[in-house]
């Protein structure tokens, strides 16, 4: 339940903390108005009154006069009405929203954008974590998708930036701090910019009536032993039949676990598919690190609660808790309970396990145990999956991958905390769809000194009921992980594909010291395909700098120019019947002459089956040459039609491309947003004075 704070007391905290506010005056009476200076405008306040101009409770242009017979009228219209604010009507700037939303588990977002009646119509808003310091404001600004209006318009005057800068600070920090979690939602609509000042001409404040303490965060674990476990146990393997425990023992055992340190949890059988049972954990002498349990629901809280000091990590593999509802809940209920009265930590429920190829973690048949440097949380078991298998072939090389499921102990943000200290992860990537402890995930994100890179899902859940104000509304799920990102450093991507590309690109060159600047050189067969490489680039936010005349002069006297391109992009024949020397005669002379950080090279797999002999054998033999062709610039390469090869084509380019350490891409759009996204770690880095 929220509670609706008078606009004259919140417009006299805004004065406080330095935001400029109209004069007025305030109370069940008007007799102070004759001391403003009209025009007037006159607006009442009360507990039901969220939006003024709904319920007919603001009125403009009026006298020291006219404004008391129009507050008997607006008396009548509203009768619930606790008073009248009368203030001088100043005159309009651009209108601007300015607000801060409570967005639990995250915290507390702030918003800009364009204001008025039709904030939510013309919906320009950026948002960002609060509280904001005096650059992160100025950061805001810049982003702000009409920030060209802030320039002046048709000769106009340039408008105070730095005013609304102030603002953005003093709102998300004094304002915040003063109420802090009871704060629900606040905004100023509009603000009144003009070349000398921002004015707040409407304030709504809403609060929290009671702040109910949040649960205290679990100490932060040591999560080795769940990576790299002692000994293991499945509970749920049947003697009689094939379920989905007997599938984890035989993947164990594939792995390489032996007796000893695997077993199976039955209250009779002896053996289960050749691993020895004992029926219950606490039969395992110095118990085990790690407990699968894969029994249905119903019996996982009895199984959960006899564990206490003998098992170190528990997963609940099950599903029918909290994601099939009210019965669910209960369920998942008396699961915790069980938890807590073991004293144990818990990955679940409703999750697939846990792979790290060093500790022989596996949670499906066939997984590599080759090591690699690419950590993985996801809430969902079935994309996890994915991630390994896709992301495997894609060249991927994994530490650690978890199934956090509902999350109801061990929960993405304190999984992420350690992650950023692990000596093994370089990389994270992380899937979430509504991470109970968001508050612990942001300040882990701020904390990482290594990329991390986000994939929500589900973003039309949260934050639903928060609508209450403009701002509510406008700071939806959507601009929440926008603001998570750019408040972290973290590199938000929109699809699964783009996920693992961004991941491989980080792989490969996160930690690699590239010549610097902003720029990307383009090189390929085809003036269309050029063009939408271009194209692409550009929505990806990256720069495509000329080739300078010097160099397009060397391009020259090696042959290209007629009938190609020697600007940016370089339009050249690469494909089955061009020399084995083309790409040398093209990267060698443009990286020589001008410093560019990115290559992208594409080509047209097609043209090696529809004009070649098929023979892929050139394609190959430049996919291992091209490192050593780019030197200190970071290649990729966008293998065009990949998906029409014929036979075992686009697996032989992949391994290729994976043995060579070139990330690979089948679109142009995928191949330029993880560039961007290794450009984005690199430069937030360097701009901190880091060396990736």
């Amino acid at each position: 339940m929220t509670v609706v704070v008078p606009e004259p007391e919140v417009k006299e905290l805004l004065r406080r903390f330095g935001v400029r506010v109209p004069n007025g005056v305030s109370g069940p009476s008007l007799a102070d108005a004759a001391g403003l200076t009209p025009p007037l405008v006159l607006k009442a306040y009360g507990p039901d009154i969220v939006h003024k101009s709904d319920v007919g409770a603001v009125e403009l242009g009026h006298d020291a006069t006219t404004v008391v017979a129009a507050a008997a009228r607006m008396r009548e219209r509203i009768p619930s009405l606790a008073g009248f604010l009368v203030e001088e009507q100043l005159p309009i700037g651009l209108e601007l929203i300015v607000g801060v939303v409570h967005r639990p588990p995250f915290g507390h977002l702030v918003l800009l954008g364009l204001g008025g009646t039709l904030a939510e119509v013309i919906d320009r808003t950026v948002t960002r974590l609060a509280p904001l310091t005096p650059a992160d404001a100025e950061e805001m600004i810049a982003a702000f998708p009409a920030a060209a209006l802030l320039d002046g318009v048709r000769g106009g005057p340039p408008l105070d930036r730095a005013a609304l800068a102030d603002l953005l600070v003093a709102v998300s920090g004094p304002l915040l701090d003063h109420f802090g979690e009871r704060l629900a939602e606040f905004e100023c609509n509009p603000v009144a910019l003009g070349p000398s000042g921002a004015v707040a001409l409407d304030a709504r404040l809403l609060l929290r009536d009671s702040s109910e303490p949040s649960p205290p965060e679990p100490a932060g674990t040591d999560f080795t032993p769940l990576f790299s476990p002692r000994a293991v146990a499945v509970a749920g393997a049947s003697a009689t039949k094939q379920g989905f425990g007997n599938r984890f023992l035989q993947a164990y055992r594939a792995a390489g676990w032996t007796d000893g340190t695997l077993f199976a949890i039955h209250p009779s059988a002896d053996r289960i598919d050749g691993v020895p049972a004992v029926p219950s954990v606490a039969d395992i002498p110095g118990g085990v690190d790690y407990l699968l349990v894969t029994v249905p629901a119903a019996q996982a809280p009895a199984l959960v609660a006899g564990t206490a000091g003998a098992a170190r990590f528990v997963q609940v593999v099950s599903g029918g808790f909290g994601e099939t509802g009210a019965g669910g809940a209960d369920r998942e209920r008396e699961l915790l309970a069980a938890l807590r009265s073991a004293k144990t930590r818990l990955l679940g429920p409703n999750c697939l396990g846990t792979y790290a190829p060093l500790g022989r973690q596996v949670f499906t048949f066939g997984q590599s145990l080759e090591p690699g440097p690419v950590s993985v949380l996801s809430q969902s078991g079935g994309l996890a999956g994915d991630i390994t298998t896709a992301g495997g072939r894609r060249g991927i090389r994994f530490a650690r991958v978890v199934s956090l499921g509902n999350g109801i102990d061990v929960a993405a943000g304190e999984l992420l905390e350690w992650l950023v200290d692990d000596p093994e992860t370089e990389v994270v990537g992380c899937y979430l769809e509504g991470p109970r402890d968001g508050a612990r995930l942001v300040r882990a994100l701020r904390r990482a000194r290594k990329p991390v890179v986000l994939l929500p899902g589900g973003l039309s859940r949260q934050g639903a009921d928060a609508v209450a104000s403009h701002t509510g509304s406008l700071a939806g799920d959507d601009r929440l992980w926008d603001a998570i990102a750019a408040g972290t450093g973290a590199i938000r991507v929109s699809t699964l594909e783009d996920f693992l590309g961004v991941l491989r690109m980080l792989q490969v060159y996160a930690h690699r010291p590239a010549v610097p600047g902003s720029d990307v050189l383009v090189v390929g067969p085809g003036g269309g395909a050029s063009v939408l490489a271009t194209d692409a680039c550009d929505r990806a936010g990256l720069t495509l700098a000329p080739i300078v005349a010097a160099t397009r002069q060397a391009l020259r006297d090696n042959g290209f120019g007629a009938g190609t391109s020697v600007t940016n992009p370089v339009e050249v024949p690469i494909g089955p019947a061009s020399p084995p020397d083309l790409a040398a005669r093209v990267l060698g002379p443009v990286l020589a002459g001008q410093h560019y950080p990115d290559v992208l090279l594409h080509v047209n797999v097609q043209s090696y089956f529809s004009y070649g002999t098929g023979d892929l054998a050139p394609l190959v033999d430049l996919l291992g040459r091209l490192p050593e062709l780019a030197g200190a610039a970071r290649v990729t390469l966008a293998a065009r039609n990949l998906d029409t090869a014929p036979g075992d084509a686009a697996d032989r380019i992949g391994a290729a491309a994976v043995a060579a350490g070139v990330p690979l891409y089948g679109t142009l759009d995928a191949a330029a947003t993880a560039i961007a996204a290794v450009k984005r770690w690199t430069g937030v880095h360097a701009m901190e004075g880091r060396n990736p």
